[in-house]
């Protein structure tokens, strides 16, 4: 045990245990550090290299302790529940391909739960473990991320401005002066060229990751930007919910654009079948993004929202944050807090297992973000030139 002097018992029986999974990872660690501000909380930080989770956890305030544990134990039920914890946070990626195995332990250990995956299937066909979850009376939300936990708080916010929404395009330009995980770059890296559905001018087609390269424009000091398509939930989860929908896009890229085109072109030859999306070079790409030349320290994420208002006249708005200064990476760890608090403080209660889609407010996750260099904002597009509300999708 590292970080406290208090006895274990008493601790035990005054605080919230909360278990990070990769909790010393890019986006567990920052999930770890916005949930140390509560005395009532003892984080427990565990993966698979226990010197890791240790030192992690000694350098957080108040009591902590790292421990190994394995996502694929088989064992792994019995292991959490002598931890007797009140919550799990599953932050050991990359979700592409991972199965539900800890989700499942969270089930028959009684245990809530909460991860932060990205990943198409692993979220939108999460639901099937809710009949199972809802037997248990546990808690189990997929999801809590920039996608489609955070979007899906901007749908939220914004929804009542509109009578009809049919446009949405989310785009996210990270910062390239940050510390990546190797997990977060290795699902980048061999979804390239990979087939996935979008909706597009009401009809689902088919496109790849790294197609359709563009630039997006987000405000200074990010600016312009290459971005590409990827697959993401909303893909899929927008839709569901939005009946009135015919356009939805997601991209993402990197920077400088050196890099940039050198994913895309990765992409073409991954779908010509060529070893261009191999896990070694994934790795290789990691180590060559963090000594690569320029780029900033600035990144941000958009969404336009697109359709009519009540009245049926067209009616859009853009909403951005940006993360500054390389802040960037506590964008998508803040929904994870604002959702682990809500739970554990007994706000969120809902046996069964769904994806984080509007389970936040706005304000609840940009509250966890208020002590870092990130702004937002949210403005109406201008429509008085008769201009498409969004060209890049009515194009």
């Amino acid at each position: 045990m590292a970080g406290g002097t208090r006895s274990g018992s008493l601790v035990r029986n005054l605080s919230k245990r909360v278990l990070i999974l990769g909790g010393y990872g890019t986006f567990g660690s920052r999930i770890a550090q916005l949930l140390a501000d509560r005395d009532d909380i003892q984080l427990i930080i565990a993966g698979h290299n226990r010197s890791r989770a240790e030192s992690f956890a000694s350098s957080l305030p108040g009591l902590a302790e790292g421990l190994r544990l394995e996502r694929d134990s088989v064992n792994l039920p019995a292991q959490l529940k002598a931890l007797h914890l009140d919550l799990l946070i599953h932050c050991a990626g990359p979700f592409q391909g991972q199965d539900y195995h800890v989700a499942e332990a969270c089930i028959r250990s009684g245990i809530p739960y909460i991860d932060i995956s990205d990943d198409r299937r692993f979220v939108c066909d999460f639901h099937r473990l809710s009949a199972e979850a809802e037997r248990a009376g546990v808690t189990l939300v997929s999801g809590a991320s920039s996608v489609p936990g955070l979007s899906s708080a901007v749908l939220r916010e914004l929804r009542t401005e509109f009578g009809g929404i049919d446009a949405v395009e989310i785009d996210i330009a990270p910062a390239h002066r940050i510390a990546r995980g190797l997990a977060t770059v290795r699902a980048g890296f061999e979804s390239l060229g990979r087939e996935f559905p979008i909706l597009r001018a009401g009809e689902w087609r088919e496109t790849y990751t790294g197609d359709q390269l563009r630039k997006t424009r987000l405000a200074h000091p990010v600016g312009t930007r290459w971005v590409c398509n990827f697959d993401v939930p909303d893909l899929e989860l927008w839709p569901r919910a939005l009946p009135d929908l015919r356009h939805a896009r997601f991209g993402t890229g990197v920077e400088p654009r050196t890099l940039q085109l050198g994913l895309a072109a990765c992409a073409r030859l991954a779908r010509h079948n060529l070893p261009a999306t191999q896990p070694w070079l994934a790795r290789l790409g990691h180590r060559l993004a963090a000594r690569w030349p320029g780029g900033s320290a600035h990144g941000g994420m958009q969404i336009h929202i697109g359709g009519r208002d009540r009245d049926g006249r067209p009616l859009g708005y853009r909403w951005q944050v940006l993360g500054l200064n390389g802040d960037g990476p506590w964008i998508p760890a803040a929904p994870a807090a604002a959702l682990a608090r809500k739970i554990l403080d007994g706000n969120y209660q809902a046996p069964g297992a769904r994806a984080c889609w509007e389970l936040l407010d706005l304000r609840e996750i940009l509250l966890e973000m208020n002590r870092f260099s990130i702004i937002s904002a949210c403005e109406r597009i201008d429509t008085s030139s008769g201009t498409p509300l969004m060209p890049a999708l009515q194009s």
